[in-house]
């Protein structure tokens, strides 16, 4: 008998030990997961972290800016005649005499003819006390030239016109510039190194350094008198100055870290 309740004490108490260590394993399994859960969650925090700040960029504006010489001018040249009601079938005559008169200056200056454009003729009546006294004339050429201080020397030599009896109504010269494309590359190009200079010293007072250029947008181009202030939302192209100063922005944006 007393072997008999010995069994028993030992196998109630194996018993008991046998759950004592269930439940010890499942607090193990539920620390486990619950430390591996930290873990992760630390790791995608850390993630987003990383990302956030791999994301920081930084948006400037950098400018560039080019004074060059035209070097292609367009003379304007307007002249006209007026006669009364019963003669007005001599205005275009009148009109076609001036024009050969005022091709055989340029043409004789150096001017090809082929860079001598003609407009039409154009025509309306002028009028008096009693209504319509006569009918005006008027025509418009163009002289253009690579060479602008020949066009500048014959436009200006009112002297030489006037011994060819060539009286002009109005006339002007508008300069050009035959390679802008290439000038506006350039300009583009120095805005954004102008634009990341400026970045890379707002980055340096936050302890950030730029990486790379994530995006860039330039403005339009102010091609305008030197010295001049003038913008516009367009754009603008002086014709009136030789001398031109061409100027652009660039928007650009850098990641920084």
């Amino acid at each position: 008998m007393h072997k008999f309740r010995n069994n028993t004490g030992n196998d109630n108490r194996k018993f008991f030990h046998g759950n004592n260590g269930n439940k010890n394993s499942g607090d193990q399994k539920s620390s486990l997961i619950l430390a591996i859960g930290f873990i992760i969650s630390s790791l995608i925090l850390g993630c987003f972290f990383v990302s956030a700040k791999s994301e920081q960029s930084i948006r400037v504006v950098g400018q560039g800016v080019k004074t060059v010489n035209s070097d292609v001018a367009k003379w304007n040249i307007n002249f006209s005649r007026t006669t009364g009601i019963v003669n007005k079938n001599e205005g275009p005559m009148l009109l076609q005499k001036d024009l050969s008169k005022i091709k055989k200056y340029l043409t004789a200056n150096g001017i090809k003819e082929q860079d001598i454009l003609i407009e039409p003729v154009n025509s309306y009546p002028t009028y008096g006390n009693n209504g319509i006294s006569g009918y005006s004339f008027s025509q418009r050429i163009e002289a253009r030239s690579n060479d602008v201080s020949l066009i500048e020397k014959i436009a200006l030599d009112t002297e030489a016109m006037a011994k060819q009896d060539i009286y002009l109504e109005n006339s002007y010269i508008e300069y050009f510039i035959s390679n802008l494309a290439d000038i506006k590359a350039e300009l583009l190009a120095l805005a954004t190194v102008d634009a990341k200079a400026r970045a890379v010293e707002i980055a340096k007072s936050s302890g950030n350094k730029v990486c790379r250029l994530l995006s860039a947008r330039s403005g339009v181009f102010q091609i305008r008198k030197p010295l001049s202030t003038d913008v516009a939302d367009y754009g603008i192209y002086n014709t009136s100055s030789k001398e031109k100063e061409i100027a652009v922005t660039v928007t650009a944006t850098f990641k920084i870290k």
